[in-house]
C-alpha cells in the first residue's frame, strides 16, 4: 500500500469525466490520485512529452500484466506446456485484447490528449487505449500492491471467461461475454444476464446450456461442457444476430 494519501484533484479532463468517477468505474480508491491522472495523460497532452505522460507507467503495467497473465494461467492450467501456455497469454495481452478492455472500462473519455490527436479521433485508437489500460495497471501496482493489481487485471481482462482452447488451435483470441457486453453499453441497454437452460449428464461429464437474455427477451443460446464455456457459446449466438439503432 502506498504511504501518505495524495492530494485529490476532481479537475476535468477534455471529455468531462473526473478522476474520481473513474476511480468508481474502476473500483479502486486511489490512495495517490496523481498516479490515474499521470495514467490518464497522453504524451501529446500540453507538449508534455513522454515523460510527462503515462508511457512509464504503461512499461510498469505490462510487465505486471504479463507476470500475472503467466501466473493465472500457470495454475489454472497445471498440465499446459510452456508453448501453450505462451500462447495463450500472447493472445490475451494483445492490444486488441487490452483495447477491448478499456472500452468496457470507458477509458477513452477519461484520456487527456493534444487538441491535434483529439481532432483525429486518436483517443479512440486501440493503441492508444491498450496503452492507457497498461498505464492504469502500473498506477495500481503502485498504489496499492501487486495482489490488487493482480485482482484488477484478472476482473478487467475477464481472464475466468477464456476458451483456451481456442487459443491453443490458433484461432485468434475473441473474448465473445465482453463483446457483447460492449455493445449492449454502446447501445444503452441494460447488461445481458445468462441463465442456465438445462443440465445434461453425469456430475463428471455434464453438458450446459445457457441462454443470454437482454432484459426479458432471449438474445442467444449456447452449449458447453461448462457453465463458462456455454455462455461465451451463448455470446457468440447472440453477436451474430444482434443489433442496436
Amino acid at each position: 500500500m502506498a504511504g501518505q494519501r495524495g492530494r485529490r484533484n476532481h479537475k476535468e479532463t477534455s471529455k468531462g469525466g473526473s478522476l474520481h468517477q473513474l476511480e468508481s468505474l474502476l473500483g479502486v480508491s486511489f490512495h495517490d490520485q496523481n498516479l490515474l491522472k499521470k495514467a490518464m495523460t497522453h504524451s501529446s497532452f500540453e507538449g508534455g512529452g513522454p515523460a510527462a505522460g503515462n508511457e512509464r507507467l504503461e512499461f510498469l503495467g505490462d510487465a505486471v500484466l504479463k507476470v500475472t497473465c503467466a501466473w493465472y494461467f500457470y495454475e489454472k492450467h497445471p498440465v499446459l506446456a510452456e508453448g501453450e501456455l505462451s500462447a495463450i497469454v500472447g493472445q490475451v495481452v494483445s492490444e486488441r485484447s487490452l483495447a477491448s478492455a478499456a472500452v468496457r472500462v470507458g477509458l477513452s473519455r477519461f484520456l487527456m490528449v493534444s487538441h491535434s490527436l483529439e481532432v483525429t479521433g486518436g483517443r479512440e485508437l486501440p493503441s492508444v487505449l491498450a496503452d492507457a489500460f497498461e498505464a492504469v495497471i502500473g498506477a495500481v501496482f503502485l498504489d496499492q500492491g501487486l495482489d490488487d493489481a493482480r485482482d484488477f487485471v484478472v476482473d478487467k481482462l475477464q481472464l475466468d471467461t477464456i476458451d483456451t482452447r481456442d487459443c491453443l488451435k490458433g484461432a485468434s483470441f475473441r473474448n465473445y461475454k465482453a463483446d457483447l457486453q460492449e455493445l449492449f453499453q454502446k447501445g444503452g441497454k441494460a447488461l445481458p444476464e445468462y441463465r442456465v437452460v438445462s443440465e445434461q449428464g453425469p456430475d463428471h461429464d455434464k453438458t450446459f446450456t445457457v441462454s443470454v437474455y437482454s432484459e426479458k427477451t432471449a438474445m442467444g443460446r449456447g452449449v458447453g461442457k461448462t457453465k463458462k464455456e456455454a455462455e461465451q457459446a451463448a455470446a457468440e449466438d447472440a453477436l451474430n444476430s444482434v443489433t442496436f439503432d
